[in-house]
């Protein structure tokens, strides 16, 4: 493979490699928000069921009353931790200057003749280094999702968990 491209100019593949760099994690953010969109699904149809008998949980007695109430809380950090993973989000601290040729909300700040102009100007070089700038931008964005859709995962696991304790206490202790 490498001898098929091996006479295209080092900016030429530089800029080849930025591009399906840029492209791999913007696939990666989609792949982020699918999970969260599932777990959202079903942790909705379930956490539907369960409060849908809330009467006859609190009814039950006071273990079922705290179990309720933690339920209640986890589902309110996979609520958080879910909107926190779907939120797009840009990166405080950057250190590379940028061009303002990649991000959609800096091409759309300019006018259609003067982006066209500058970005057809421009060497290859500073459009890949321009590329590169947010290219860090979706890896800190990509960091950030995974962290967040982690916990959510786990916040779904425990309401789980808790459904399971709730169900095994219902069946061997509760007539």
């Amino acid at each position: 493979m490498y001898e098929l491209i091996a006479h295209r100019p080092k900016k030429e593949l530089q800029a080849d490699h930025a591009w399906r760099l840029y492209t791999s994690l913007q696939e990666m953010i989609q792949f982020a928000d699918y999970k969260i969109y599932l777990l959202y699904m079903i942790a909705g149809f379930i956490l539907t069921i369960i409060f849908s008998e809330y009467k006859e949980l609190i009814e039950a007695g006071l273990v079922f009353k705290l179990f309720f109430v933690l339920l209640l809380m986890l589902s309110g950090l996979l609520i958080y931790y879910s909107i926190m993973t779907v939120m797009p989000r840009s990166a405080a601290n950057q250190h590379l200057q940028s061009q303002k040729l990649i991000f959609f909300m800096d091409i759309a700040s300019q006018p259609n003749e003067a982006f066209a102009s500058r970005f057809i100007e421009l060497p290859t070089d500073q459009i890949t280094a321009d590329l590169l700038v947010q290219v860090t931008v979706l890896s800190n964005i990509l960091k950030e999702k995974f962290n967040n859709l982690k916990k959510a995962m786990w916040s779904f696991y425990a309401i789980l968990f808790v459904i399971l304790i709730m169900q095994i206490i219902k069946i061997f202790w509760v007539s």
